[in-house]
C-alpha cells in the first residue's frame, strides 16, 4: 500500500544515492552532479516545465526523511525536482561549483521563463527504499521480460510522430515483393531490428540521387516520395533488405558514404527509368504477370482447429526475481541484498554466487541473534569456537521446526541442498566458489538455488 498526496517543492529533497549520479554528501553537491550529467537537456527540462509544466500522468517517487520531519526524499523524479527548483530559485545554482558560464547561461534561461511551474507537486509516498525499488526498476530497468517500461524502437517513435519515410518503403516492399510468407518475414524482422542501416542507404546522397528521395508532408505526416521507376526501386530494395537479413550490409560494413554509393554501382540499375513527377512508395503499385507468392489464396484447411501449444516461459536471467515471496528484511543490509540479487544477470556466476552466500548467511545470523541462539560453542578440547555457517544453518532449521515456524516438509529441499557435500549449491560448494580457483556455478544451479532457498527465507522474514 501506497499514499498519494500533494508536498510542497521545497520540502522535496535531492536523493544523495541517485543511480544517475553515485552517492553525494550535499543537497548542493546532488544538483551540481545533475546538471553536470547534460546541461543541454537540464535547460531543456526547464524550458519544458515553463512552458507545459510537469507530466500530469508521472508522479515523484518518496520516502520520508528521518532527519527532517515533515520532507520527503525523491527516490525518482531528481532530474525533474533539480529543474523545478532551479526555474523557481536559481541562486540554488551559487551553492555549486558549476563554471560560471554555465550558471549564467542556465539563469538567463530562468529569467526569461513565463511561468515556473507548480507550488506543490504529486507524490507516492512509499515505506522505504526497498519498496520504492520494484517500480523504479519498472520505470528505468531494461528488459524484465515484459514488466517494465519498454522504450520504444525507431519505428515506434515515427509512427507516433506521424513520419511514414521508412514505414511507407517497408510497406511498398512488402505489398509488391514475390518474397514467400516466411521469407518476407524474415526480411522484415531483420529490417525493423536495424531501420538505421535501411535509413543511411536511403538518405545518403546516393540514395537521393538515384531514388530522387524526398519527404513530403501532407495535412501533418511526412511521406516519403521517389522518381525511379517502381520496379527498379523493388528490385534494389529487395536486394538491399535480403542483405539486411543475411548480415552482408550493416552499419560496420557500411558506413561511408563510399561504401554505400559502391553498393549503389554493383545493385542499382543505372538505365533505369525516371519521371518527371515523384510519387510516394504508399500509393506506388506494381502491376505485371509475375506471380506474388504471398498474394496466393491460402489453400483450404480442415475446420479442425490446430492444437495450441503454450510458449515456454523464458528463463530468468537474474539470480533472484522482482518480487519475492518474503517480506524485507528489517535491517538495511539484508534489504541492499536482496535488492542486488534481484539485480545481478546470472552472465556474472562467481558475483551471484557470493551475493547467494552472502543472504544465506544474513538470513541464518538474522534468525539467531533474534531468537538468542549461540554463536559459538567449545570443542572437545575446551576451546570456544565459532559455528561455522552449516552448523549454524542446521541449529536454525531445528528451532524453526520445533518451535512450529515452519514445517520441517516445506524446508526439507532448501535443508538437503545446503547440507549436501556434493551438491553444486551447498554452502560447502558456495564457499569453494570463492576460494577455489578453478569452480564456477553454473546459471541454472544459481537460479534453481534461489528458488529452493526461498522457503528459507519466508519462513525468516515472514511471508509478504
Amino acid at each position: 500500500m501506497v499514499e498519494r498526496i500533494e508536498v510542497a517543492v521545497e520540502d522535496l529533497l535531492l536523493d544523495l544515492e541517485n543511480p544517475r549520479i553515485g552517492t553525494v554528501q550535499t543537497q548542493a553537491e546532488a544538483l551540481e552532479a545533475i546538471v553536470e550529467l547534460n546541461a543541454q537537456h537540464f535547460r531543456g527540462m526547464i524550458s519544458s516545465i515553463s512552458e507545459h509544466g510537469l507530466d500530469p500522468g508521472d508522479s515523484f517517487y518518496v520516502i520520508a526523511d528521518d532527519a527532517d520531519p515533515g520532507a520527503f526524499i525523491v527516490v525518482d523524479g531528481n532530474r525533474r525536482l533539480s529543474s523545478l527548483k532551479v526555474l523557481q530559485n536559481a541562486a540554488l545554482l551559487n551553492g555549486t561549483s558549476l563554471a560560471d558560464g554555465v550558471k549564467k547561461t542556465i539563469t538567463t534561461l530562468v529569467d526569461s521563463a513565463a511561468a515556473k511551474g507548480p507550488d506543490a507537486v504529486p507524490c507516492v509516498v512509499f515505506d522505504d527504499r526497498a519498496s520504492a525499488d520494484s517500480w523504479i526498476e519498472r520505470r528505468h530497468g531494461a528488459g524484465l521480460e515484459g514488466e517494465g517500461r519498454i522504450a520504444w524502437g525507431a519505428l515506434e517513435k515515427q509512427r507516433f510522430q506521424h513520419d511514414r519515410s521508412l514505414l511507407d518503403v517497408i510497406d511498398f516492399v512488402e505489398r509488391n515483393s514475390t518474397h514467400s510468407d516466411d521469407d518476407w518475414a524474415a526480411v522484415k524482422k531483420s529490417v525493423q531490428a536495424k531501420p538505421s542501416v535501411l535509413a543511411r542507404f536511403l538518405e545518403s546522397k546516393a540514395g537521393r540521387d538515384w531514388f530522387g528521395f524526398a519527404i513530403e508532408e501532407i495535412d501533418g505526416v511526412k511521406h516519403p516520395t521517389f522518381t525511379v521507376d517502381p520496379k527498379s526501386a523493388l528490385s534494389f530494395l529487395t536486394k538491399l533488405m535480403e542483405d539486411i537479413r543475411d548480415k552482408v550490409v550493416d552499419t560496420r560494413t557500411y558506413n561511408k558514404s563510399g561504401e554505400i554509393e559502391g553498393y549503389f554501382d554493383r545493385h542499382a540499375d543505372a538505365k533505369a527509368k525516371r519521371s518527371a513527377k515523384a510519387q510516394k512508395f504508399d500509393a506506388a503499385r506494381i502491376d505485371d504477370a509475375e506471380v506474388r507468392p504471398r498474394k496466393d489464396a491460402k489453400p483450404a484447411t480442415s475446420k479442425k482447429s490446430p492444437t495450441k501449444t503454450s510458449k515456454p516461459k523464458a528463463a530468468r536471467l537474474t539470480l533472484a526475481p522482482l518480487r519475492h515471496a518474503f517480506k524485507q528484511p528489517e535491517t538495511e543490509k539484508g534489504r541492499q541484498l536482496v535488492r542486488e540479487c534481484s539485480r545481478i544477470r546470472l552472465d556474472q556466476p562467481l558475483a551471484s554466487a557470493f551475493l547467494l552466500r552472502a543472504f544465506l548467511q544474513h538470513t541464518v545470523d538474522a534468525y539467531m541473534e533474534t531468537h538468542k541462539l549461540p554463536f559459538h560453542e567449545k570443542d572437545a578440547q575446551g576451546n570456544t569456537k565459532q559455528l561455522d555457517l552449516k552448523v549454524r544453518f542446521e541449529r536454525v532449521y531445528a528451532h524453526l521446526v520445533s518451535t512450529k515456524a515452519a514445517k520441517g516438509g516445506d524446508l526439507h529441499g532448501v535443508k538437503s541442498t545446503l547440507t549436501a557435500r556434493t551438491d553444486p549449491v551447498s554452502i560447502q560448494s558456495l564457499n569453494d566458489y570463492h576460494h577455489d580457483k578453478y569452480r564456477i556455478p553454473g546459471a541454472d544451479v544459481l537460479r534453481n538455488a534461489w528458488d529452493s532457498a526461498e522457503p528459507l527465507f519466508v519462513a525468516v522474514y515472514g511471508a509478504a
